[in-house]
């Protein structure tokens, strides 16, 4: 008879009670009245509110640390215009509404739907049996394979997951999960590539008003 592995076994059931516990988490493509009604349930989650500008500047100084340390934050100006965001907390302890373990959870809505989420564990590291987790949540009728999609520049939000049928994404970050749809990433893509021709026309132009003012401005020397 084969022993048990206590820490396999350990492993195995922290997965099953993540997975046991998705419905709590948001989906992507669901409108904002679902989402809030399964995280905003008692002793479950609470809606999140964003730290306000601060008159003391290390607080201001940590509160945009913090913002600039989003996942998302050098995309979100891309989204579309009629974005709106909601953000929560999930209590990551049974029956408790823990305000220490847990999860800061980041809905962009558009359409009247979620487009993007990220997730981010808070109290405790995010590790990979609740990044499986939350995959399963967003799968669907498809699985998700790693690949390798590095963002910026005009190459979008960046992806380390995507479902086989091509409809999701998914970039982990630190203690950060993000998943959003494909359709959001190639908008964003497009939205990046009209920026950098815009900024493009506007170096030509700064170029030719300075090659035009030049002889004038050396005229003398």
């Amino acid at each position: 008879m084969n022993t048990p592995n206590p820490v396999r076994s350990a492993c195995v059931l922290v997965l099953l009670s993540l997975v046991s516990g998705q419905s709590v988490f948001a989906r992507v493509g669901e409108t904002q009245d679902v989402v809030e009604r399964r995280i905003l349930q008692p002793n479950l989650g609470k809606k999140y509110f964003k730290p306000k500008e601060s008159n003391d500047p290390r607080e201001e100084r940590e509160r945009q640390r913090e913002e600039r340390e989003q996942p998302f934050y050098d995309v979100k100006k891309f989204f579309p215009a009629d974005k709106s965001e909601g953000i929560y907390w999930k209590s990551a302890v049974a029956g408790q509404l823990s305000s220490e373990n847990g999860w800061k959870v980041h809905v962009f809505y558009a359409g009247g739907r979620s487009m993007l989420e990220a997730y981010r564990r808070m109290g405790e590291g995010l590790n990979e049996f609740e990044v499986r987790a939350l995959l399963a949540v967003n799968r669907g009728n498809s699985s998700w394979k790693k690949v390798s999609g590095e963002g910026g520049g005009t190459n979008g939000i960046g992806y380390d997951y995507e479902l086989e049928d091509g409809s999701m994404r998914a970039k982990q970050k630190g203690d950060w999960l993000m998943i959003f749809s494909t359709r959001l990433d190639n908008y964003v893509v497009e939205q990046q590539k009209t920026a950098k021709e815009i900024r493009e026309r506007e170096n030509d132009l700064l170029k030719q008003q300075q090659q035009g003012k030049a002889p004038e401005s050396v005229m003398g020397l």
